[in-house]
């Protein structure tokens, strides 16, 4: 689902949509709170538009720190395999390398 069909969804109020990851959730429900907000009148204009432009901001940061997020867990999962190799060899490489990736060092 695109950010747009996601504003228009939060501007109805409608429920929160099924199959939204984090950060589309959070855009979600920060628009929809915002909407209401906004009809309710206790947030001007002025002040809409500029916390919508930094709900999308956030949105995007989100967005990308959750792909490099995922893009680490597959890495990881690929290279599992291969940690009981690493592990039997004693070479200061391997060593240092399985040190990082337990976060030891």
């Amino acid at each position: 689902m695109s950010a747009l069909d996601i504003e228009k969804l939060a501007a109805q109020g409608a429920e929160l949509p099924d199959k939204l990851n984090g950060a589309e959730q959070l855009l979600f429900l920060s628009l929809r709170n915002l909407y209401s907000a906004f009809r309710s009148g206790k947030i001007p204009k002025d002040i809409a538009k500029i916390e919508k432009t930094r709900i999308y901001r956030e949105y995007e940061q989100n967005s990308l720190n959750l792909k490099c997020w995922m893009s680490g867990l597959e890495k990881e999962r690929k290279l599992q395999h291969m940690t009981q190799e690493i592990k039997a060899c004693d070479c200061e490489i391997c060593v240092k390398y399985l040190r990082i990736l337990e976060g030891i060092e």
